[in-house]
């Protein structure tokens, strides 16, 4: 008998069960060789459908049974019958390929528990056909180096690796027998979809040579600008470390305006091309998606659009476009020289046990990352997110670099290992003095926020960032004279925050009347200049991105730019929020001359760690899940939220394209609705629905009063605003601000 791996009914092309091993077991062995465990990676191929060689599943596969019951359990209990602590890795992984990563468990787990143990003692049906078709014996005769004086961190951090592999390679055989199912002209497009990134190489003599005439072309008109002299200074610096350079942990602390941006992509360029195979891809790890649109806008410039693969929750591609396909498809498992993703997606990816979240990970190993903007690593997950890049480094082959203006006192961290942490930029002090462009002017009294908005109204350009939006609100009904003024809060959706920025800068270039109002949203990564600024009290790092948007490009006397830090009556934080502002005003007081220094910044964040407590450096105790001697894995992704976002997205149909692409997704329903779904984020707005306050959440009153509707019948996963009365379109965004109920009068 020929036992069936997978067969296409509509074709009927059939795939041998023993091809389809074979096939898995040779990639997820490649795969895992990267980090030293090819041959288990192998086995865990080799055996991860064995379950399939039953009856039951066979008839299934032939249409003669309407279900195959449990075929990833069987590979994963001949494996952890060897009693070998490897192959047990490999089991769990085995276990996990369909459903994902389940937790360990106990001893005394039942057959009928979902756990990696109660899985061991299940009755399956009779697969030992699997022994007909010479599946070789199970044998493991290499001790992977990744795993030399192993504690249960390293133990759980490699299953979740060798995981990747197994469901990578999983996928990937799949989607080729099936692609080969489809006319001729579709398989050679599919075949062309996972092909096609220039090389490193490549990507690195095109940076050179954009380089070479943007920075270093003396007949450059802007070639003679002090500021260019000293951005030219970085990068060169960078490049040369990239040549030269041996170590695998790096920090690049470079002032607002010093070009980190171009800087960080010339090191990691030149650094992978020097190290040939031993770096894979580039990794651009940033934390929040303005960013990383701006960021990724650079890298085209540089390296071309096709070869930079962005990856976060609303990023969509163009499948009818061959390069937009390739780029969609490598978001599955980042197989391409350059991702650039948020901390979210990387470091929940890290921790995760869903087989789409840890696809990519085996791609992550022998890969340069650069931590952009690395102050923003939550503070509740901040042990937990080092833990994991000092895994990589030192275990996996990665190089790390952390980037920012604002350099966070890490070293402790990464095992008191300062002198291993090498710094790119060079000649700090001299470039921070160079850098300072402004004046700090720091208020201990309190002020309304009625008698901010008169003082800000005699501002012809300013920029006004507070707390929370719902001081932004305040502060923006306030003002005096609406005309020119702008409020920018996450109340507004995204594609209306796009628009509203990009008409600021328009007004700042054009020496229009620009009076800003945001909350902290526009501090990073929004590349615009005010002439002033003033900033609610709060952390430094905080305080120090907002005083980056003032005089950004130096053109202005430093007296003259001036940064306010305010303090607001009525002002109500949020506890973490608030520790900060207190850490923050001891920082203000000593170092009131010189708050950009990195001695503040460095003084600030060791005050914050030790204020905060070892607890609150890792709030859901995830390390102390990881270190169990048996790690429940599916209950740490459940835990290891970085952003605890209890609020449901709410759809706003504000302008024509909205609204068309509203209409796509009510004709398509559920099916074939996931890129749709993507596009539709920028249109969305999270509205709180956070059921642990006893109070009424926003959710509920807009959804009791008839305001929003969901998008489909029986469906919780997107919200329509139907009362477009609610939804300001020239300010304020979205109004929560209503009665429980609305009334209607005939």
């Amino acid at each position: 008998m020929e036992y069936l791996g997978h067969y296409d009914a509509e074709t009927g092309r059939e795939q041998l069960l023993k091809e389809h091993l074979d096939h898995v077991a040779s990639l997820a062995a490649q795969f895992a060789a990267t980090f030293d465990a090819e041959e288990l990676g192998g086995i865990a191929g080799r055996y991860h459908d064995i379950g399939k060689y039953s009856a039951q599943f066979q008839a299934y596969l032939r249409g003669e049974r309407s279900s195959g019951g449990d075929h990833s359990t069987g590979g994963a209990q001949l494996l952890y019958q060897k009693r070998q602590p490897l192959l047990c890795l490999a089991a769990w992984a085995i276990a996990g390929h369909h459903g994902g990563l389940p937790d360990f468990g106990g001893e005394f787990d039942g057959e009928g528990s979902a756990t990696f143990c109660g899985r061991m003692k299940k009755k399956l049906p009779d697969f030992a056909a699997w022994q007909e078709d010479e599946c070789g014996p199970i044998e493991l005769r290499h001790m992977p180096s990744t795993l030399q004086s192993p504690d249960i961190y390293q133990l759980q951090f490699f299953t979740r690796m060798l995981f990747s592999c197994l469901v990578d390679a999983d996928f990937l055989d799949t989607e080729s027998f099936y692609q080969s199912c489809l006319p001729e002209a579709q398989q050679t497009a599919g075949e062309k979809s996972r092909h096609g990134f220039d090389a490193l190489v490549t990507l690195k003599d095109r940076f050179d040579e954009e380089v070479r005439t943007r920075f270093f072309d003396e007949s450059g008109k802007r070639y003679h600008e002090p500021i260019n002299a000293h951005r030219r200074e970085i990068l060169r610096a960078c490049l040369r470390e990239g040549d030269e350079g041996i170590e695998r942990l790096y920090r690049l602390t470079v002032p607002t305006g010093g070009g980190k941006t171009i800087a960080s992509l010339g090191f990691a360029l030149h650094r992978a091309v020097r190290a040939g195979s031993d770096v894979r891809r580039i990794i651009y790890v940033i934390p929040y998606t303005s960013i990383i649109e701006q960021n990724a806008r650079v890298f085209q410039k540089f390296l071309g659009e096709k070869n930079v693969v962005v990856h976060y929750a609303n990023a969509s591609y163009d499948d009818e476009r061959e390069d937009g396909r390739r780029q969609r498809l490598a978001t599955e498992n980042w197989d391409a020289p350059l991702i650039v993703t948020t901390n979210v997606q990387f470091f929940s990816s890290l921790y995760a046990s869903r087989t789409s979240q840890c696809r990519k990970l085996h791609n992550i190993a022998q890969s340069l990352i650069i931590f952009d903007e690395a102050q923003m690593i939550p503070l509740a997950f901040l042990k937990p997110c080092v833990e994991a890049i000092r895994t990589l480094v030192e275990r996996y082959g990665c190089t790390a670099v952390l980037c920012t203006a604002t350099q966070p006192a890490l070293g402790p961290f990464f095992g008191n290992r300062e002198n291993g942490m090498k710094e790119l930029c060079p000649h700090i002090e001299a470039q921070f003095a160079f850098f300072s462009r402004v004046t700090f002017d720091v208020r201990p009294k309190r002020c309304t926020s009625e008698c901010l908005a008169q003082e800000i109204a005699q501002k012809p350009q300013v920029l006004v960032v507070v707390n929370s939006k719902r001081m932004a609100r305040q502060l923006f009904e306030a003002m005096p004279e609406r005309e020119g003024t702008f409020h920018l809060s996450t109340n507004l959706c995204a594609a209306h925050r796009t628009r509203v920025i990009d008409e600021i800068r328009t007004r700042l270039k054009n020496h229009q009347t620009c009076r800003v109002i945001s909350t902290s949203l526009i501090e990073a990564g929004v590349d615009i200049d005010f002439p002033l600024v003033y900033r609610e009290l709060t952390g430094l790092d905080s305080i120090l991105q907002a005083a980056g948007r003032c005089n950004r490009e130096g053109k202005r006397p430093r007296e003259d730019s001036i940064v306010t830090v305010f303090r607001m009556e009525g002002s109500r934080m949020l506890f973490e929020l608030d520790r900060r502002g207190k850490v923050a005003d001891s920082i203000l007081d000593r170092y009131a001359a010189r708050l950009s220094h990195p001695d503040a910044v460095d003084a600030y964040f060791r005050e914050l760690y030790d204020l905060s407590g070892e607890e609150a450096l890792d709030k859901k105790e995830i390390l102390k899940l990881c270190n169990q001697k048996m790690p429940p894995l599916k209950t740490i992704d459940q835990k290891f939220q970085l952003i605890d976002d209890k609020s449901v997205p709410v759809f706003i149909p504000f302008d024509e394209e909205a609204k068309s692409l509203l209409e796509q997704l009510k004709e398509r329903q559920s099916a074939g609705s996931r890129a749709l779904l993507r596009r539709a984020g920028v249109y969305t707005v999270g509205v709180s629905s956070d059921f642990n306050d006893k109070r009424v959440t926003p959710f509920q009153r807009l959804f009791e009063a008839g305001a929003i509707v969901p998008l489909w019948e029986n469906s919780t996963a997107l919200y329509v605003l139907v009362d477009m009365s609610l939804y300001d379109e020239t300010a304020l965004g979205l109004n929560l601000d209503i009665s429980d109920g609305q009334a209607i009068v005939f």
